[in-house]
């Protein structure tokens, strides 16, 4: 066999970065622990992930070139500004270089599914169904360990609340990132399960609202009750009229009114009540949403206008730039900080990135009445949502193995039905 023709097959290394993307979640969850533990994590998630993206690379390299020279382009595209501040600075670039790779990282999980798509379609959506079921039972275990009083919780004491464990995020570190990484999990596994059998869709929808009432993010119950509630609607919401419209509007108000009429005992059981009701009374509506974001924001604008030049933050300041200066070097609004970091090019590549989903599958929906690719539009306009008040998301490296794979699911999965269809039509005109 012809060494290329060898690499235009399912390899075992395919199945090694499939088994590895299985269990990357229970990586991070150890990470914590040994954080929690022992005070040191020993870079331990950030090696296992930097071993799938080199496995992942690899694998393109050898299958779809113009893909994989994607990435080097993607690096030159934003590595100006920083290295100029290095230039002047000095120190080191190790925090940028990660953050870039982090920023890539969702394309890189993206193409590589679609690569092994092409060799097999069945098995590579199988194997990404796979890998969000472990990946979903992870989390499952994790905060079963947090409601048992083990792990983080999601928000330091603080003197003015009488509760002081509010929310827990068992053992991973990172509440806000955990949060959309629970929507992503949550989003697929709903759309799967209400097409092939609702009694597993009402588990994990339970489940899913269970870890979010836990977690007390925004993000987390926002999200996840936007997604109980429309993913069943998706076929409805595919096929429109002007009545049905109508109707879909009044029950969405009705929700909205039921919600807003019960949120003060809702969150007065949840437990953040307190905790909101003091924000609110300090800084108003905008602090709730924003939680003093909007305040680091132009901290952050204040001190690169004053000390840097405005070619220089044309091309972007970094981390190494920003954090000269500033303990809190993340305003937390991916937008604004991928602004500062690396520019007009940074900006540019947020806008490329979600734009770039939101438009295939918006595309997918129109072609072909896809309900999977109806989810993710809802899913990917959530995620903007939370992208721009909240951050996390983009610079997330918690996110980007199942958001690569599960915008790439949709393409899969409209190619594999229409693939089916034509090979029906040849048997009926046969």
């Amino acid at each position: 066999m012809r060494l290329s023709a060898y690499f235009q097959q399912v390899l075992p290394l395919d199945k090694l970065i499939l088994l590895l993307c299985s269990c990357y979640l229970l990586i991070d969850a150890c990470n914590g622990f040994l954080l929690n533990q022992f005070g040191r994590s020993f870079g331990l998630s950030a090696l296992y992930k930097l071993l799938i993206l080199i496995l992942m690379l690899s694998c393109l390299s050898l299958r779809t070139a113009k893909a994989f020279l994607l990435f080097p382009a993607l690096f030159v595209l934003l590595v100006p500004g920083p290295f100029y501040s290095w230039l002047q600075l000095g120190g080191t670039l190790a925090a940028d270089m990660g953050l870039m790779l982090k920023l890539i990282s969702p394309f890189i999980a993206f193409y590589y599914l679609l690569s092994l798509a092409r060799l097999d379609k069945a098995f590579a959506l199988q194997s990404m169904h796979r890998v969000f079921v472990i990946n979903y039972l992870i989390v499952l275990v994790n905060f079963t360990f947090g409601a048992l009083g083990y792990g983080y919780t999601s928000y330091l004491p603080q003197a003015h609340l009488a509760q002081v464990d509010l929310g827990s995020k068992g053992f991973f570190n990172a509440a806000n990132e955990l949060s959309v990484v629970l929507l992503v999990l949550s989003a697929w596994l709903l759309q799967y399960y209400w097409r092939q059998q609702k009694l597993i869709f009402l588990a994990v929808a339970a489940s899913s609202l269970w870890c979010a009432s836990l977690m007390l993010t925004k993000t987390g119950l926002l999200g996840t009750i936007i997604l109980v509630l429309l993913i069943p609607l998706m076929p409805v919401l595919l096929r429109l009229n002007w009545s049905r419209l109508a109707l879909l509007i009044f029950l969405l108000m009705v929700t909205v009114i039921l919600l807003i009429w019960q949120a003060p005992l809702l969150l007065t059981h949840l437990g953040l009540a307190e905790k909101l009701q003091h924000i609110y009374q300090q800084q108003g509506l905008l602090g709730v949403l924003l939680s003093n974001r909007d305040k680091y924001a132009a901290e952050i604008w204040q001190m690169a206008s004053f000390y840097y030049s405005d070619s220089h933050r044309f091309f972007g300041i970094g981390l190494i730039g920003v954090s000269e200066h500033l303990w809190k070097y993340w305003a937390e609004s991916d937008p604004f900080d991928l602004l500062i970091f690396y520019g007009v090019a940074g900006l540019m590549f947020f806008l490329w990135i979600f734009t770039g989903f939101i438009a295939q599958n918006l595309k997918l929906c129109r072609l072909f009445s896809s309900e999977l690719a109806a989810t993710l539009v809802l899913l990917n306009l959530l995620l903007l949502f939370v992208s721009c008040i909240a951050g996390h998301v983009i610079s997330s490296g918690m996110l980007w193995p199942v958001w690569g794979f599960i915008n790439a699911a949709a393409l899969i999965h409209c190619s594999v039905d229409t693939t089916a269809k034509k090979t029906e039509s040849l048997h009926v005109t046969q």
